[in-house]
């Protein structure tokens, strides 16, 4: 099987064929913000011309998408209308009433996606239990119909009270909106976020019906670019839990895109874990506007239920992903108290960092790694895209040494030690902030930028060592050329434990997996895999805890082990279990896997070359300042290959910085496993 995977990122669009020997093409165009379709189509259009590959015989492409991520972001959505269960009107207004910050008493909320005028009441009412307590008469559902048409919106969320207990009210007023007016998009939560919890169910649902007409509209302009560029093969796009589904679903289901690019290098860190003796990773996402960053322990990456996007709640599954405003193209500037700052605002791709030589002026990360001969300008791309040193030099003269009245290279290195500590923050926060030891992880780089920063980052959190995979800088469209379908499902249970039939619960699992299977039909996968998962709480308690059910059946012995878990798990988490406490089963949850290809090994392919340098250049680095640095081209290095920093590490996608007092081995994968020397065991 061949398999091609596209990852549209903020300066650049990445390009990976994989084939099932392991054999990896791969190429890097410049992104096209104006519309992401355009790049994805010149990549595949320049893997052809420069690569020899004949897209005509490709089996899968998998792309991740920013369409859903920046539509949010920029709140350019669509006319959307809210309806809810009458005396519900202000559930966006209201939200939890949490405040992000306790004491500031000028904290602004997050301006509801759907204003209280939009906000539509229906006269009906169901209970806790699913029970009708006010039936839903015809009229009603008549005037709700007229009163979302003279909102004049192009997409509708229907929220009712209770919803995931009993959906006849939704789907009768989806119905009868749809026939109704069969252009307008229709989301209602029993489909999108069948939980408990009523303003991020509400929310979630909102930004499913809002997204729809704008995902369908990218995706109709992929699927028109596919046929004539020779694409033909099953077409697929990755979700924020790090599974792919049908082009096909993802209009229906757009509020699972929110995270679909990040998504992907996650799932690529996890394939290294399941090839390798590395289960516990830290991924470094760094890329040009941003670095995203995640935990994997055990080789499986924390999953969500629930979070915040620009401070607004989503109920869907998605990677625990922790973004930093800082990448490549992260813009440095001195304020007016001479703070030095870098990002969050970026150079994006347009007109990007200074010596890219496309009108930009002010400084970047990677204009300081430049400066200080950490890039090669003739051999950026491989050659093929030449870098401006000296507009480099004159950005960082300009904006930050002239300012703090130093020279450029402290300037550069002083720009280089801001954006390592911001992002030092975020690795903290994934690890330390939830119960876990860097030591015990190895930091895990990809992106354009992650290898130059890895090492620097890495020791400033005290990381166990640092694991560059091969191809780093197209990492993320290699894990989208490897993913596999995946639907989660949940349904809600709210009982006491020891009120439960197991055999009910069984009954649950068996629905979800006939619901798995529905899905999956006519997708053509090689095989279904299952997760089953339980969300249990301590009675009376808010906090869930998710684990994994062993077995393929539930009986009571493995009711009991989940338990058991979830008091471990629980303890881990917040400091404290009592295995004497009543404990309740909140929802059942299954993750099916489709194994689009069960055969693909996914491994490199060997190189045969020689550790030697293949040039020195005057490199700086803090502590001994500018030395004469070896500069070594990665597809030389051998397995076995022992290096001793300071050296440079190249390749056409991306460029490794190894910092002095570390060591670098090539291990079997062609992994670079890089030590830091005063760590005990190094």
């Amino acid at each position: 099987m061949t398999r091609l995977g596209i990852d549209v990122g903020g300066t650049f669009t990445d390009v990976v064929v994989l084939h099932e020997d392991g054999r990896r093409v791969v190429e890097k165009v410049p992104s096209t913000p104006e519309d992401a379709s355009i790049g994805i189509l010149r990549g595949i259009e320049q893997i052809q011309a420069t690569r020899g590959v004949d897209v005509g015989e490709l089996d899968v492409f998998c792309h991740g998408s920013t369409v859903a991520t920046n539509a949010l972001l920029e709140s350019k959505l669509p006319r959307t209308a809210l309806v809810v269960t009458r005396g519900f009107r202000d559930v966006l207004e209201i939200g939890t009433q949490l405040r992000s910050d306790l004491f500031d008493l000028r904290v602004a909320k997050p301006r509801p996606y759907v204003p209280r005028s939009r906000v539509i009441e229906v006269d009906e009412r169901v209970d806790r239990l699913g029970g009708v307590v006010r039936p839903l008469g015809d009229a009603e559902v008549e005037r709700i119909v007229e009163a979302v048409r003279a909102a004049d919106v192009e997409a509708c969320a229907v929220t009712l009270l209770f919803g995931f207990r009993n959906d006849e009210h939704e789907r009768r007023l989806a119905d009868a909106l749809r026939a109704a007016m069969p252009e307008l998009s229709v989301a209602v939560s029993s489909e999108v976020a069948p939980e408990i919890k009523e303003y991020p169910r509400a929310c979630t649902t909102v930004v499913s019906a809002a997204l729809r007409p704008l995902v369908a509209r990218y995706m109709a302009g992929i699927l028109a670019g596919l046929e004539p560029a020779g694409v033909t093969c099953p077409t697929f796009i990755m979700q924020s839990n790090g599974g792919v589904m049908k082009v096909t679903e993802a209009a229906e289901n757009a509020h699972r895109m929110v995270l679909s690019g990040p998504a992907a290098g996650v799932l690529a860190a996890t394939q290294v874990a399941a090839q390798s003796s590395y289960p516990h990773q830290i991924t470094f996402d760094m890329g040009g506007t941003s670095t995203d960053i995640c935990l994997v322990h055990e080789g499986r990456a924390r999953v969500e239920r629930e979070s915040l996007f620009e401070g607004r709640p989503m109920l869907v599954p998605q990677f625990d992903i922790h973004t930093i405003g800082s990448g490549g193209g992260s813009l440095a500037y001195v304020d007016e108290a001479g703070g030095l700052h870098v990002g969050p605002e970026s150079a994006g791709a347009v007109p990007g960092p200074a010596c890219y030589g496309r009108g930009g002026t002010r400084p970047t990360t990677t204009d300081a790694q430049l400066v200080l001969g950490r890039i090669d300008p003739a051999s950026f791309l491989g050659g093929e895209m030449s870098l401006d040193l000296e507009a480099a030099r004159l950005a960082v003269k300009t904006h930050v040494a002239d300012p703090l009245g130093v020279d450029v290279d402290t300037a550069a290195i002083g720009i280089l030690d801001v954006a390592d500590a911001v992002m030092a923050r975020g690795v903290r926060v994934v690890s330390v902030n939830r119960g876990y030891d860097p030591r015990d992880f190895h930091l895990l780089p990809f992106g354009g930028a992650g290898p130059m920063h890895a090492l620097s980052v890495g020791a400033l959190v005290d990381v166990g060592a640092v694991l560059v995979p091969p191809n780093p800088g197209t990492f993320s469209a290699v894990g989208l050329a490897g993913s596999d379908i995946k639907y989660s499902f949940v349904r809600v249970v709210d009982v006491d434990v020891s009120d439960l039939d197991v055999a009910d619960v069984e009954a649950t699992y068996a629905d979800l997996q006939s619901a798995a299977a529905d899905r999956f039909a006519g997708s053509g996968v090689a095989r279904v895999d299952h997760i089953r998962l339980a969300r249990f709480r301590y009675a009376w308690q808010d906090n869930d805890v998710e684990v994994i059910v062993e077995g393929p059946v539930l009986d009571e012995n493995a009711l009991q082990q989940a338990v058991k878990q979830f008091h471990e798990q629980h303890h881990f988490e917040f400091g404290h279990s009592n295995v004497e406490d009543r404990v309740e089963l909140v929802a059942v949850g299954l993750e099916a896997y489709g194994l689009l290809d069960t055969s693909a090994s996914g491994a490199v392919v060997p190189v045969q070359g020689t550790a030697e340098p293949a040039e020195h250049r005057e490199v700086y680095f803090k502590g001994p300042g500018r030395v004469q640095t070896p500069v070594y081209l990665r597809p030389a290095l051998p397995p076995g290959t022992v290096i001793d920093g300071p050296a440079i590490i190249e390749e056409r996608e991306a460029t490794t910085v190894v910092i002095p007092d570390t060591t670098v081995r090539v291990d079997d994968d062609l992994n670079l496993l890089i030590t830091y020397n005063d760590r005990e065991g190094a």
